[in-house]
């Protein structure tokens, strides 16, 4: 698969797991592509949006790090594919995240409501703070990803799966009569 356009580097002859860390620790990296036939790396800026389309011994990556508060989630973008389920007025992407999981999604998309982006504007009276509202959103849950937007003020990112705690447990079920 690929997602044409946001290249901002090429790097040749680097195998799949050179490219992915070499973006992992270049803070501008989004996600990288990697050709295994050319053995070209590219990688990929936090503007990049377009479909994914299928291409030829090529994979694409995405630095998501769970542990890392930048790039925890899809900062500013929206995953698009089948919709497995939705909800409005969810509170934080967090939220739309923990929804997610209960429907078995890989992705989700949380984006602000219209009524409710955030505002650029800096108070004249600074003295007056009032406190600030939560900012509620459109939660999707998405089994399939087929295209990645840019849109500022939006959140995606990926369902991790589940960890067993036992890899015994799975051969000790019992067997069906």
């Amino acid at each position: 698969m690929s997602i044409e356009g946001g290249n901002y580097r090429r790097i040749r002859n680097f195998q799949d797991r050179e490219c992915a860390k070499e973006c992992i620790e270049d803070f501008s990296c989004f996600g990288y592509e990697w050709n295994s036939e050319e053995r070209v790396c590219y990688l990929k800026s936090r503007s990049t949006s377009g479909k994914l389309v299928a291409k030829p011994n090529t994979m694409v990556g995405f630095c998501q790090d769970d542990e890392d508060e930048v790039r925890y989630r899809l900062q500013d973008h929206v995953i698009v594919g089948p919709i497995v389920k939705e909800a409005e007025n969810v509170p934080d992407q967090d939220e739309c995240k923990d929804s997610c999981l209960t429907v078995g999604s890989l992705y989700y998309s949380w984006r602000p409501n219209a009524e409710s982006q955030r505002s650029n504007n800096v108070p004249i009276e600074e003295e007056e703070e009032e406190e600030e509202q939560p900012v509620l959103g459109h939660c999707e849950c998405i089994s399939t990803m087929n295209e990645l937007r840019l849109e500022y003020d939006a959140f995606s990112g990926f369902i991790p799966v589940p960890k067993h705690k036992h890899r015994r447990s799975l051969f000790l079920r019992p067997f069906e009569v």
